[in-house]
């Protein structure tokens, strides 16, 4: 009875940290494959144009890797159905074992009230006591003999009852193996032809290496302008900012570091920050002061923390960007196409700051603390 109940306990427990694990990565897996489509969609929306060549190859880029992310994924998911499946079977070994064990005890309970003729009258079994007090003590065997046998009963019935469940539980975890194992078998094709798509790309952008070098020029000296705008901005702005209502904004915002909110409402991160090699030039670094969001719906850009706008300035590309301070810190919102707000003016955490042009939805997002770059992902809300 107790090794039954301890088998029963252990197999509950599993089935608990399971569903925790498996939840997880349910969540993780789910999280991936919207990140793959929305980078699906950004490809087949800029397949054809040659100007965008580039920025396909770095999304492709960053497809293959989420892919392969969600291949290891699913990998561990199956792993952990695989040790369910092991403990499922051992717990169902077990209970045959028990079940076993029960009916031979009862078969010898059955056949020893057999040899003491129980079965044929209880009554008679009674009254054939030779006095009042074996009578008695006959009575009280009898009722434990039957509450005894009526446990032996429950416990055979329980036991084979949980038999049924593993066993129907067993039939459905090797139905969801199955079923991981032809989505392992999907992804794989669609890696290798993602893979065999991003050989193909990289060659023919090879063949383009001196627009890429004009291209990428064109990229630095924006950013030096950008840089260079914005150190400026802060310079003048070396100001105390009034304290909002929650108290110091400098110790707000740090408070609120991995939970920003993010500037674009849906979209996928295309650039990441700092130092990193250019794709396909040779010898070649890029570095990035921010990270590039492209989003995949709304044009419209808002703040992620409430402070007040430092500055906006247009850079000569065409591009506008804005500035705002939150104590010692400031965020950058670039590559918008119409600000909605003026220097001085106190913003509030989420508003609308302005908007990107149709053409090119990306927003160039940095962080500072006074005259040091942040990395964005670092102060972001994780998604």
């Amino acid at each position: 009875m107790k090794r039954t109940s301890l088998i029963i306990f252990s197999i509950l427990c599993t089935v608990l940290l399971f569903g925790q694990s498996k939840t997880d990565l349910e969540r993780k897996r789910a999280s991936i494959q919207n990140e793959i489509e929305l980078i699906g969609k950004r490809l087949k929306q800029t397949k054809e144009d040659r100007k965008k060549a580039l920025d396909n190859y770095l999304a492709l880029q960053r497809k293959i890797q989420k892919r392969s992310q969600l291949i290891r994924t699913l990998e561990q998911e199956d792993d952990l159905i695989e040790e369910r499946i092991a403990r499922t079977n051992d717990g169902i070994t077990s209970l045959e074992e028990d079940a076993k064990v029960l009916e031979l005890e009862y078969g010898l309970l059955i056949r020893q009230a057999l040899r003491q003729k129980l079965s044929d009258s209880y009554l008679s079994f009674i009254f054939s006591s030779k006095d009042f007090n074996e009578a008695l003590k006959r009575w009280r065997y009898l009722n434990q003999y039957r509450a005894h046998r009526a446990r032996q009963t429950q416990i055979i019935k329980d036991t084979q009852r949980s038999l049924i469940r593993k066993k129907e539980t067993l039939s459905k975890l090797s139905l969801e193996k199955e079923k991981l194992l032809a989505q392992q078998r999907y992804q794989q094709k669609q890696l290798n032809l993602e893979s065999e798509r991003k050989n193909k790309l990289y060659k023919d952008l090879k063949k383009n290496e001196r627009g890429l070098r004009a291209e990428l020029k064109d990229q630095q000296e924006v950013a030096f302008q950008l840089k260079s705008a914005i150190l400026n901005l802060i310079g003048d702005t070396a100001y105390p900012i009034p304290n909002t209502s929650s108290g110091d904004i400098t110790l707000d915002f740090q408070r609120g570091k991995q939970n920003l909110r993010w500037p674009i409402k849906s979209g996928m991160v295309e650039r990441f920050f700092g130092r990193q090699a250019h794709p396909t030039l040779s010898k070649i670094e890029i570095v990035n002061n921010g990270i590039d969001i492209r989003s995949d719906a709304s044009t419209s850009v808002f703040a992620s923390f409430s402070g007040e706008v430092a500055g906006k300035f247009t850079l000569p590309n065409g591009t506008q960007s804005v500035l705002i301070k939150h104590g010692e810190y400031y965020t950058v919102y670039s590559n918008m196409d119409h600000i909605y707000v003026d220097k001085g003016e106190p913003i509030s955490t989420q508003q609308e700051l302005g908007v990107l042009s149709d053409d090119d939805r990306i927003l160039h997002f940095e962080i500072w603390r006074q005259k040091t770059r942040l990395n964005p992902l670092d102060w972001l809300a994780p998604k």
